[in-house]
C-alpha cells in the first residue's frame, strides 16, 4: 500500500507540474520560444486529467489529492477561460444584439451528406439565423458559390434579412442588418493573414468590427493522416522511434512555424485596433486555443473574451481530422460592450462550428431596425 501511495504522489506531482505549465505556457512569445505554445494546446486535456486524478486520489492518497487541488487553484483563471461557469444571464439594459462568427469552408458540405440539387446546408443556417451581424471566414460571394435554383429562395431570404453585405476577395465577408463602411487598413492582407475591419452604424451608435483569419497550421493531407493514425494508436509498422521522428519533423515543426507567424500577425492586428479605436469587437478564426499567446496579447490591450464572460462550460469549434479545439473566438471592449450570452451552435456542415454572442451596447443610442 505504501508503494501505491508513493506512485500516486509521483504521478500527481508530474501531472500538476504539466498542468500548471500548460496553463501559462501561452504567456511565452513564440518568436522567442515556440515550444510552450505547443504545451498550451494540451491544457484542457491536462485540466481534465488533473480533476480525474484528484478524485481518484481522495481514495488512494490524500496528500496526492491535495497536490491536485493546489494545482487546480494555481491555474483557476486559465481553467475558467476553457470552462467558464456562467450559470445565469445578466439582464439587458438595452435592446440585445446578436453577432455570429462562422468559418463556412467556402460553403462546402463537410459531412458529405448533401444531395445534388438540394439547398446548401450552410445557406440554410444563414437564412434562418436571427443574428443581427454575421462575420464569415472562407466565404466569397455566396451567390456565385451557391448558384442553382435550389438555393435561390435561401439567397433571397438572406438578401432581405441582411440588406447590407460585403464579400471579400480573401474570404472575409459581412452580412448585416445595419449599414456599415469598410475601414481601409494600413497593412495589406497576405495569404496567411486575412483581416477586414468595418464601422457598423447601429442607430446613432457605432461599433468597429474586425473579422480575422489568422495563420493556419498548414498540415498536408499526409500530416493529417499521420495525426489520425497516432491518435488511433496505429503506428503502421513505424515503431516508437519512427513516430517520434515524424511528429518532430512533420507536426511539431509546422505547429511552431504557425505559432511564430500568428505572433507577428497579432502584433499587426493590435496596431490596427489601436489605429481605429471606438467600440470594438474582434472575431473570427484565430486558429489557436484559449490562453494562447495571440489571445493574451489582445487581452493586454484591454479586450476580453466573450466566452469567458458569458458562456457555460467548455466547447470545441473545430472538429475535423480528430483535432478538437476551440479556435474561433469573439473578443470585445468591456467598457463599451456587455456580452449577455455566448454559445456554440451545433451545425456540422463546415469543419468549424458557428459561435454566437448576444450583447448590449453600453449607453447606446436608439437602435434602428
Amino acid at each position: 500500500m505504501k508503494l501505491i501511495r508513493i506512485i500516486a504522489m509521483l504521478l500527481a506531482l508530474t501531472v500538476a507540474i504539466l498542468t500548471v505549465a500548460s496553463a501559462y505556457a501561452g504567456s511565452v512569445n513564440p518568436q522567442s520560444w515556440a515550444l510552450p505554445s505547443v504545451l498550451a494546446m494540451i491544457f484542457p486535456a491536462m485540466l481534465l486529467l488533473t480533476v480525474i486524478l484528484t478524485i481518484l486520489n481522495l481514495f488512494i492518497c490524500r496528500k496526492a489529492a491535495i497536490v491536485g487541488v493546489a494545482s487546480l487553484l494555481c491555474c483557476l483563471s486559465p481553467a475558467l477561460d476553457v470552462c467558464p461557469l456562467n450559470f445565469s444571464e445578466p439582464a439587458a439594459d438595452s435592446e440585445p444584439l446578436t453577432l455570429l462568427t462562422y468559418n463556412v469552408m467556402q460553403l462546402t458540405d463537410f459531412t458529405g451528406t448533401s444531395v445534388s440539387d438540394s439547398p446548401n446546408p450552410t445557406l440554410r443556417l444563414l437564412a434562418s439565423s436571427e443574428a443581427d451581424i454575421i462575420a464569415l471566414q472562407e466565404c466569397y460571394d455566396i451567390a456565385s458559390i451557391a448558384a442553382g435554383e435550389a438555393n435561390r429562395p435561401l439567397l433571397d431570404s438572406i438578401s432581405r434579412h441582411y440588406p447590407y453585405r460585403s464579400y471579400g476577395a480573401r474570404g472575409q465577408s459581412l452580412l448585416s442588418r445595419f449599414p456599415f463602411d469598410e475601414i481601409i487598413l494600413s497593412r495589406p492582407n497576405a495569404d496567411d493573414f486575412r483581416v477586414r475591419a468595418f464601422r457598423i452604424y447601429i442607430g446613432a451608435d457605432t461599433i468597429t468590427l474586425f473579422d480575422v483569419h489568422l495563420q493556419s497550421i498548414g498540415l498536408t493531407p499526409d500530416d493529417k493522416q499521420l495525426y489520425r493514425d497516432l491518435t488511433r494508436g496505429d503506428t503502421q509498422g513505424r515503431g516508437i522511434k519512427g513516430e517520434i521522428r515524424e511528429i518532430r519533423s512533420d507536426l511539431i515543426s509546422k505547429l511552431t512555424a504557425a505559432f511564430r507567424a500568428r505572433a507577428l500577425q497579432t502584433a499587426a492586428l493590435t496596431d490596427m485596433i489601436a489605429e481605429t479605436g471606438g467600440k470594438c469587437i474582434v472575431c473570427g478564426d484565430f486558429n489557436d486555443v484559449p490562453g494562447c499567446y495571440a489571445l493574451r496579447s489582445l487581452a493586454a490591450t484591454g479586450l476580453r473574451d466573450a466566452w469567458r464572460k458569458s458562456a457555460l462550460g467548455p466547447a470545441i469549434t473545430y472538429h475535423a481530422n480528430r483535432l478538437y479545439f476551440r479556435i474561433d473566438h469573439i473578443l470585445y471592449s468591456p467598457q463599451l460592450i456587455t456580452p449577455l450570452r455566448t454559445r456554440r451552435l451545433t451545425w456540422p456542415y463546415s469543419d468549424h462550428y458557428p459561435v454566437e454572442m448576444t450583447f448590449t451596447l453600453d449607453n447606446p443610442a436608439t437602435t434602428q431596425d
